[in-house]
């Protein structure tokens, strides 16, 4: 193929699951993107061209409000632009929004831009947008604060339940025109459209993004089913694959790999059996805390493929290094010297601690064997924690549904748990009536610092302080998303926002796609 579908002379220039929930993460069925699709062999061998090509389903279309298809999620992130995008730093960067301004229960939305057919982006099509993402499967539950959306010329007001300071990191939200946002392909408002290509579909690059698209053209293929992506991509039928699962972090032999930086918090789950558990005392939450290398769970347990929480809110967040209250590695003496201020005396013959009456510190820990990671992850903090005179015993359980009922009925003391948190840093999941809720019941005080930082983000380090002084769960690492494409390109920057931030950037290296 001529290289006519590579853009010439270009300057290359510069949140699935939205519902908090408590994993270990449950095995991804081969239908959990959509329905179908099997790998369509005939095509195979047209992928050797240097072409990109992305999987789409015509079931699903190509509007991600109307669908629940992480295939269409996806392809959105080409096809419309997000009122903000959020980098690998978690940094803001205005989009179609050229401004967001929270004041009190009101957030301003000023936008600007146009369609690909040349029509100006108004506050209509913003506030039809996010009335869009309100009502839909993959954004609705990240916007249940918000009571009410009004437009008025080129802005958009939104009313919230509760202050928000952070609420535009929940705009990483497609924007389309006020009438469309119910059709399987609404008019483009980012850097493609989608277009016919002689038998197929194709995404077309927008004249007017030409600062950000390197490919004229990205070819589609129909293609659906976890099973089958993966395997498309190993055998060069698409381009590109997307995931937060575990089992797809190794990456591939026969594709590159870029991973970026996920809001998914991986941490101890605290239950204390009754009022009288060693476990509902802080002083002990903040032993066991300080007896974990977060960094050895890091980088041994995940591979490096995930980083350390030094506070209960993202480390990548902006501010947050400076609000840090956990440390990277064990402190064994500080952990002891907790231990030791409750009572508790080291029998020598064990080398763990008992209480007044010979009881031993002893707890089971929970964890669910489908996550190999976690698994690892498991064994680690049973043995750094036997450093500072705690027995963990390591409690497998490797049906999903089991290892869920036994957190919810309270009979796992200490359990591993994921919970993908939203990127506003709302923490509900487990202050509020989240799945992840705490059995360790949050004071008035750690709430009040909550608020305070929901409302105020310069709160941020008072809310990490009164955390750490209640420890009713141990944060241990955040998650990496991972990216695999073709070794045909390199040059991709995924972030939590867009699988495709920074696209001008891809540089393609297949040899017979350079003159």
């Amino acid at each position: 193929m001529k290289p006519a579908c590579i853009r010439r002379g270009t300057a290359a220039l510069c949140t699935l699951l939205c519902a908090a929930l408590l994993t270990g993460c449950a095995p991804q069925s081969a239908s959990s993107s959509t329905a179908g699709g099997g790998v369509p062999a005939a095509q195979s061998s047209a992928r050797d061209n240097g072409q990109f090509v992305l999987p789409y389903s015509s079931a699903e279309g190509f509007n991600p409000y109307t669908s629940k298809s992480t295939i269409t999620l996806q392809n959105s992130r080409l096809l419309f632009g997000n009122f903000v995008d959020i980098t690998n730093d978690y940094d803001l960067v205005y989009n179609v929004a050229s401004a967001v301004v929270s004041t009190g229960n009101e957030v301003t939305i000023t936008v600007g831009g146009s369609f690909a057919d040349g029509t100006a982006i108004t506050g209509a099509d913003a506030a039809a947008s996010l009335e869009a993402a309100r009502a839909s499967s993959l954004f609705g539950a990240r916007f249940a604060n918000v009571s009410a959306v009004r437009a008025a010329g080129n802005t958009v007001t939104v009313t919230l339940q509760k202050p928000d300071s952070l609420f535009a990191y929940l705009l990483d939200i497609p924007v389309m025109k006020a009438g469309e946002t119910t059709s399987p392909s609404p008019t483009s408002s980012g850097r493609y459209s989608v277009s016919s290509s002689g038998e197929g579909m194709a995404l077309t690059a927008n004249a007017s993004f030409a600062d950000k698209t390197t490919l004229d053209t990205i070819e589609l293929v129909e293609l659906s089913g976890y099973d089958a992506l993966v395997s498309s991509l190993n055998l060069g039928v698409i381009s590109l694959f997307s995931s937060e699962q575990e089992s797809d972090l190794a990456g591939s032999i026969v594709c590159n790999t870029s991973y970026f930086n996920l809001n998914n918090l991986v941490f101890i789950g605290i239950q204390p059996e009754s009022p009288d558990s060693p476990l509902a005392q802080p002083a002990l939450r903040q032993a066991i805390s300080l007896g974990i290398s977060r960094r050895q769970v890091a980088d041994k347990a995940y591979y490096s493929r995930a980083y350390v929480a030094t506070g209960v809110i993202n480390p990548r967040f902006p501010g947050e290094s400076a609000a840090a209250t956990l440390a990277e590695e064990a402190d064994t003496a500080k952990a002891k010297a907790l231990i030791e201020s409750l009572g508790y005396k080291m029998d020598e013959a064990s080398g763990f601690y008992q209480s007044a009456d010979g009881k031993r510190l002893s707890f089971p820990l929970l964890c669910y064997t489908g996550s190999s990671f976690k698994r690892y992850a498991a064994t680690l903090v049973a043995d750094e924690l036997s450093r500072i005179g705690i027995e963990v015993t390591v409690s497998d359980d490797s049906d999903f549904t089991s290892y869920n009922e036994k957190i919810s009925s309270g009979t796992a003391p200490l359990y591993i748990g994921e919970v993908k948190l939203y990127n506003n840093m709302d923490m509900d999941a487990f202050f509020g009536a989240g799945n992840a809720r705490a059995r360790v019941a949050p004071s008035d005080a750690l709430l009040a610092a909550y608020d305070a930082m929901k409302a105020d983000k310069t709160a941020l380090a008072g809310f990490e302080t009164a955390f750490a002084a209640e420890m009713p769960f141990v944060p241990l690492v955040y998650k990496n998303g991972v990216a695999t494409y073709s070794k045909d390109f390199s040059g991709l920057t995924p972030t939590v926002s867009d699988i495709f931030y920074g696209f001008e950037n891809l540089t393609i290296d297949n040899a017979t796609q350079k003159e």
